[in-house]
């Protein structure tokens, strides 16, 4: 116990703790449970990284209704869109690509690739409309 408290106080100290100014326990040992060890490992399964995903839709001139927004294909975009797509970050396939792809599927049906951007602190995948398959019969296009 002596040694777990000097241990604390250094932490403390060396952390900018003030312990003058309360009790003193801003740390405390924790109980070795079951429940602990589900909660470190639900920790370790954390990404360290913010994750963030980002629409991408492409408006047409025109264009009003969300149904002729979201039937919009790569073929139906300007240049300048897809510069603008380009410039997001790079496209990852979505079939082998290991990182974060924000719920998009795997096995085609979200489209084969997507943009995507990665830095020290997040991690970022575009869902550009125009990258994922129209079903010509979904006049609402739910799964885009």
């Amino acid at each position: 116990p002596l040694k777990m408290d000097l241990f604390r106080s250094q932490v403390q100290h060396n952390m900018g703790f003030d312990a003058r100014k309360t009790n003193g326990n801003y740390f405390m040992p924790l109980s070795k449970s079951d429940a602990l060890l589900r909660e470190i490992n639900s920790l370790d399964r954390m990404r360290a990284q913010e994750t963030v995903k980002i629409a991408v839709l492409y408006v047409g001139p025109g264009q009003w209704t969300e149904a002729e927004i979201l039937s919009n294909t790569q073929q139906d975009t300007s240049q300048a869109y897809r510069s603008f797509v380009c410039s997001l970050g790079w496209p990852v396939d979505l079939a082998t690509f290991s990182g974060y792809i924000g719920k998009l599927e795997r096995d085609g049906s979200d489209g084969k690739t997507c943009p995507y951007f990665f830095d020290e602190g997040i991690e970022v995948v575009f869902h550009d409309a125009t990258l994922m398959p129209t079903d010509k019969n979904d006049i609402r296009q739910i799964k885009k």
